[in-house]
């Protein structure tokens, strides 16, 4: 083997060859696949069916959101609060049947209803024993 000396130029570096491995097979080369078709229809066309969100989960869920808002309103807040309970349980009813998404919202517009009527019931009980009182015992009590 003949020394390699980096300084000198216009030398040439001498390839590596190592006597344990016996030099490789030229790698194959292959042809390029086209690419597959899409598996779905064209343009357009929808691959699933579409849900439409029911109405009534929507309905129920905004009408339980000023339900919880408007909870100190003691008679409309009963009227909303009820409303969405309702507007929810039958939109939870119709998200059962195929083609309509939109439980979540339902549920939601439940559990905002059931809350919303609960302080508004405390609320008209207290107004209602403040009147009972009030009127019981006259303006001077």
């Amino acid at each position: 083997m003949a020394s390699y000396d980096p300084y000198q130029p216009g030398q040439q570096f001498p390839p590596p060859v190592d006597p344990a491995y016996p030099p490789s097979a030229p790698i194959p080369q292959y042809a390029v696949q086209p690419y597959a078709t899409q598996p779905y229809a064209a343009y357009g066309a929808q691959p699933y069916p579409m849900l439409r969100t029911s109405g009534l989960a929507v309905a129920g869920m905004v009408i339980g959101i000023l339900a919880l808002i408007g909870f100190w309103i003691p008679i409309a807040d009963l009227l909303l609060g009820f409303l969405a309970i309702g507007l929810s349980w039958a939109g939870i009813v119709q998200c059962g049947k195929p083609g309509y998404s939109g439980k979540g919202m339902a549920i939601a517009g439940l559990v905002c209803g059931i809350i919303g009527v609960i302080p508004a019931i405390v609320i008209m009980l207290f107004f209602f024993g403040l009147a009972a009182a009030a009127g019981a015992c006259g303006v001077a009590c």
